[in-house]
C-alpha cells in the first residue's frame, strides 16, 4: 500500500511529499514531519469497503454489490496479496485479465471518497465518530492462547506485507482497548495480542489477516495459524495526504516547527527543546495556548536573526491569527525566512 493513497507518481508533487514524508524530528522515528490529516466520514454510497473471496475453479469475476464506480474511488485487486490490473472494473463488479485456480484468496478494496465540511476558508475531512478503537478479532482457540519467549515467535500478515509484534503490558485496572490503542496510534507496521485477541492498526479495518501464535490444543501446546477478520465500529484514518486542501497558518508553522526540531537534531548533540516564554506581544496569543500547535507557533515566533529581528512578523495590529487560512505569499515569505533563519543558525 502506498504512503499516502492520494499520492500518485504522475503527480507533480510526488517526489517532493515522498522526501518530506521520510523526515521525522529525530532519530527515535516516531514522530512525523509531515503528519496525516485524520478521518473516517465518507460520502454516502461511496464508503471504505474490504471484500474477500476465495476462487473457485475458472473465477473470473467478482461481484461487490455496494461499490459504485467513481474515478476518485478506483477498486483495487489483490491476488495472493499482490495487486494486480483487473480487466474491468465497474459498478457492482470486477474482472480479470484471466480464469483463476481454486483457492486463491482475492482481495477488493475501494478506498471510499472522504466527506468534506466546511469550516470558515478551509475545505476539510472530518471524523464522523470519536471513540477509536483499533480494529480487532477474537482468536479461535483464546481461552487457552499463552505467550511465551520458549516458542515460536509470534507472526501477522496482512496483504501479504509481515508485521512487527509489539509486546504491551497491561497492568490491573488499565483499559487494555485504550492502552493498546494509545500505543499503537498510527503506527502502519505492527500488530498485539492481548490474552487471545489480536489488534492491527486503524489502516486494515475489514482486512484479513493470517495470525501464527501459540495455544493449548487438545491438551498440548502447540502453534497454530488461523486467518481472521479484524473490524472496528470507529476509527480514526492517516492515511491520504489530501493535497488539495488548504491549511490554517497555526498547521503551517507546525509544520515548520517538526522541520525545525529534525534539523536541530541532525546538526547539534543539544536536546531540542521548546520556547514559549515570549518576549514580544501577541494580542492573540490565548487562541495560541488554546490549540494543538501552540508549543511549535509560540518557539517559531520567540526566534529571532542575528540582528535582533524577529524571524516571522505579526500582523500590523500584533496578532498571529492561527486559524486564519495561509495565502500563497505569506506561504512563500515564511518558508524563505524559515531558510535565512536556520541557515544563519546552523552555518
Amino acid at each position: 500500500m502506498k504512503r499516502w493513497i492520494d499520492v500518485d507518481p504522475l503527480d507533480w508533487f510526488y517526489r517532493d511529499t515522498l522526501v518530506a514524508t521520510r523526515l521525522k524530528t529525530d532519530a527515535t522515528g516516531e514522530v512525523d514531519v509531515l503528519a496525516g490529516m485524520t478521518y473516517n466520514k465518507f460520502v454516502d454510497g461511496y464508503e471504505r469497503m474490504v471484500k474477500r473471496f476465495v476462487t473457485i475453479d475458472g473465477q473470473q469475476e467478482f461481484l461487490v454489490p455496494d461499490y459504485k464506480y467513481h474515478v476518485d474511488n478506483p477498486l483495487f485487486v489483490l491476488v495472493g496479496g499482490v495487486e494486480i490490473m483487473p480487466e474491468k472494473v465497474e459498478t457492482g463488479k470486477v474482472t480479470l485479465t484471466n480464469p483463476m485456480t481454486a483457492g486463491i484468496e482475492v482481495l477488493c478494496v475501494a478506498y471510499g471518497r472522504p466527506e468534506m465540511k466546511r469550516i470558515g476558508c478551509l475545505d476539510t475531512p472530518y471524523t464522523g465518530c470519536s471513540d477509536f478503537r483499533l480494529p480487532s478479532a477474537e482468536l479461535k482457540h483464546k481461552s487457552t492462547y499463552f505467550f511465551s519467549m520458549n516458542y515460536k515467535p509470534e507472526t501477522c500478515t496482512v496483504m501479504g506485507i509481515k508485521l512487527k509484534r509489539k509486546i504491551i503490558t497491561i497492568q490491573a485496572g488499565e483499559d487494555a482497548d485504550l492502552k493498546i490503542r494509545n500505543a499503537v496510534n498510527f503506527k502502519r507496521d505492527v500488530f498485539v495480542i492481548h490474552k487471545g485477541k489480536v489488534y492491527l492498526p486503524y489502516m486494515y479495518n475489514g482486512f484479513p489477516a493470517v495470525v501464527g501464535y501459540n495455544a493449548k490444543i487438545n491438551g498440548v501446546n502447540r502453534r497454530t495459524v488461523e486467518t481472521v477478520m479484524v473490524d472496528s465500529s470507529c476509527i480514526a484514518l492517516n492515511d491520504r495526504f489530501f493535497p488539495g486542501v488548504r491549511i490554517r497558518r497555526g498547521d503551517f508553522f507546525a509544520l515548520m516547527g517538526r522541520l525545525y526540531e529534525n534539523l536541530h537534531n541532525r546538526y547539534t548533540d543539544r536536546t531540542f527543546s521548546y520556547n514559549t516564554s515570549l518576549d514580544r506581544v501577541i494580542v492573540d496569543r490565548a487562541d495560541i495556548e488554546a490549540n494543538w500547535y501552540k508549543n511549535d507557533v509560540l518557539t517559531l515566533l520567540n526566534e529571532r536573526f542575528h540582528d535582533g529581528c524577529f524571524v516571522f512578523p505579526l500582523y500590523a495590529d500584533d496578532k498571529f491569527e492561527p486559524e486564519a487560512c495561509i495565502t500563497r505569499a505569506e506561504a512563500v515569505t515564511y518558508l524563505n525566512r524559515f531558510i535565512e533563519w536556520i541557515t544563519e543558525k546552523y552555518r
